[in-house]
């Protein structure tokens, strides 16, 4: 088991790591080509979806090609959404631990805190400018580029 605080880094055969950069090749070049076939004129795109024989089956059961897309989309955006607040409350919770481990806070102090961290992202105009103010504020330095936790916040 290894101590809390430190992440184990897992280590990837040279096999492994063509594979993931075929699988993401592949997936990079399919998605060119969906952007290409998106760029035609809705008239080539008409002739080309003719000549496929596999949308027109699709076509046969009455979904068209717009159907498809809106409902990626829609699926890319539900799917954006469900990971961003994932991601919040996974940094709210883990908030609220530190506050309790650190310095003993309650319930109370946890919300009031969580409720003032919420509307500060809320007001902000954008990340850099929270993260900005921190460093005016209180000559803390956030960069995560670095890769060890402990090290993304430092005092200046």
């Amino acid at each position: 088991m290894s101590k809390p605080g430190f992440r184990q880094t897992r280590i990837i055969s040279g096999r492994e790591a063509r594979r993931m950069g075929e699988r993401e090749a592949t997936r990079e070049q399919r998605q060119r080509d969906i952007d290409r076939f998106w760029a035609l004129s809705p008239e080539e795109r008409a002739r080309r979806i003719a000549d496929n024989e596999a949308f027109q089956r699709i076509q046969k059961n009455g979904i068209t090609l717009e159907d498809l897309k809106r409902a990626e989309d829609e699926a890319y955006h539900k799917g954006i959404q469900a990971g961003i607040e994932s991601t919040m409350k996974t940094c709210y919770a883990a908030i609220c631990l530190a506050m309790h481990e650190l310095h003993g806070f309650g319930k109370k102090r946890c919300a009031r805190v969580l409720n003032r961290v919420d509307e500060t992202i809320l007001l902000t105009l954008t990340s850099q400018d929270a993260i900005d103010e921190v460093y005016d504020t209180m000559k803390l330095k956030i960069d995560f580029r670095e890769t060890i936790p402990g090290e993304r916040v430092q005092e200046a």
